[in-house]
């Protein structure tokens, strides 16, 4: 692994400063093309939750198992699971139809919520596939849905998208549109360049 000199150590732990910081409920998107560096920002961003005793939940579509061990070995004691002050969900791939997507996802969103008491502290993307036109169009319209009701909502809430599935679709219209529904961004490149700013 190549050296990280000042300059880059310091842009890489802007992100890292952000989520500690946070002081307002806010509803955040994280955009990133470097998966471990973005999951450094979403574990940090738990494990201050979990120092302020709000519920944490991350919801993915990746196997729970290996998302605990990465976790733990991020630094969150074993005691957070057992206490079940911290929860982690499997996003299921079910179906390629946009109706019924956004049916299954609002219906899944309740019972997590249901599993835990506010105030929370979320890392979620809750359709597992938006590689595809039907899984992009769901997250969009569950994004702006999810957002216009934010104001009801006792917690803050990450929501990451690695930033190659975006540009399948060859529209910029998606991050445009991401901009548009979330209050601040996070962004976490390859490049070592990260940094956050607001939008709203």
């Amino acid at each position: 692994m190549k050296p990280k000199y000042g300059s880059e150590m310091a842009q890489e732990s802007i992100p890292l400063k952000y989520v500690n910081s946070l002081s307002d409920t806010k509803h955040l998107v994280l955009l990133y093309d470097d998966e471990e560096y973005a999951q450094r920002i979403e574990f940090e961003f738990l494990k201050k939750g979990l120092m302020t005793g709000d519920s944490c939940i991350y919801a993915t579509e990746m196997d729970p198992g290996l998302v605990i061990l990465k976790m733990i070995n991020n630094g969150i004691p074993v005691r957070h699971f057992l206490k079940k002050n911290l929860q982690v969900y499997q996003i299921p791939r079910l179906t390629d139809e946009t109706e019924i997507m956004i049916k299954y996802a609002r219906k899944l969103f309740k019972k997590i919520l249901e599993s835990a008491s506010p105030p929370y502290r979320i890392v979620a993307r809750i359709v597992a596939d938006i590689g595809t036109p039907e899984g992009i169009l769901a997250e969009m319209k569950l994004e702006r849905e999810f957002h216009s009701n934010f104001s009801t909502f006792d917690g803050y809430v990450v929501c990451p998208y690695d930033i190659s599935k975006l540009r399948v679709h060859r529209e910029n219209k998606w991050i445009q549109y991401l901009f548009e529904t979330h209050h601040a961004t996070i962004y976490a490149l390859k490049s070592n360049q990260g940094g956050a700013f607001y939008l709203q």
